[in-house]
């Protein structure tokens, strides 16, 4: 009995419908306080300590008596032409009022789905978007750059230059002048794909550390390159990427409430569209 009741919480169209009554609830009761009293407006003690509290964050001390007195009558004011705009028709046919409705009333599903998720969900989701998640390679390479406008003879250079550098020739002497630099220190693979195109960085991840080898090409030429340290691509732990992982989780099940509650809404309504007329030609 437990454990069923444990899955029909956990069930999402659970959770709509508890939005859905949540939210008649609230519009009725809102419904019902305009039709008592349309021209009473009360403002409760809770909502002058907010605009206390609002002053205090902003100029970082109390309000005067005054001071609280005027914002209580801007709040005054602003509900009294709120009203008196809704009582015009002015909210009607406006892009931007309906708008900001729209997102009013995503943010208060928002609220209302919100949950925490657990480790095992957490888990779950990163498993399912591992790629999402997969830390890039990080590699530290030396360069001597090869012009191939300006050596005929590039693969035998290539050799004759490789002899040199494995014997202890200074890099930074030898090779062809270039834009790129000649060194990079732990640099991500995204990065070396950037400067020198994506096949480049994919060979260059793969390469041995500690001897210099070559020629490996680029759009730009030839490369002779020393792979002084690389920490491979991986998939990491939640430990890790907790953050991350959360961020995006939490943002994936908040759109996908909010596309539900839309369609169980939208059930109520019988939507016909015109088709557009057709200009004589």
């Amino acid at each position: 009995m437990i454990s069923k009741i444990s899955r029909l919480a956990r069930e999402p169209l659970l959770h709509f419908l508890l939005i859905g009554v949540a939210l008649f609830v609230y519009f009725d009761l809102a419904r019902e306080g305009a039709s008592e009293a349309p021209n009473r407006i009360h403002i409760s003690n809770g909502q002058v300590q907010q605009l206390a509290a609002n002053f205090k964050r902003t100029w970082s001390r109390q309000p005067t008596a005054t001071e609280l007195d005027a914002m209580v009558e801007g709040h005054v004011r602003e509900e009294v032409f709120y009203r008196e705009a809704l009582a015009m028709g002015l909210d009607q046919n406006d892009p931007q009022v309906r708008r900001r409705m729209r997102m009013k009333l995503e943010f208060i599903l928002e609220d209302l789905s919100s949950q925490d998720p657990g480790d095992e969900q957490l888990e779950q989701y990163l498993q399912q978007n591992a790629e999402k998640f997969e830390t890039e390679a990080v590699v530290s390479f030396r360069q001597v750059y090869l012009n191939p406008e300006t050596r005929p003879q590039l693969p035998e250079d290539a050799r004759q230059l490789l002899t040199q550098l494995n014997s202890g020739a200074d890099p930074d002497s030898l090779g062809d002048q270039t834009m790129s630099v000649r060194r990079y220190e732990r640099e991500r693979e995204s990065v070396i794909a950037r400067d020198f195109g994506k096949p480049f960085a994919r060979e260059l991840t793969g390469l041995p550390e500690g001897e210099w080898i070559g020629p490996v090409y680029s759009p730009f030429g030839a490369h002779l390159l020393h792979i002084g340290a690389r920490v491979d691509a991986h998939q990491p732990q939640l430990a890790e990427v907790r953050n991350e992982v959360l961020r995006d989780f939490v943002a994936e099940q908040r759109q996908q409430q909010k596309d539900q509650a839309y369609q169980l809404m939208r059930e109520d309504y019988e939507v016909t569209v015109e088709a557009p007329t057709t200009a004589a030609q």
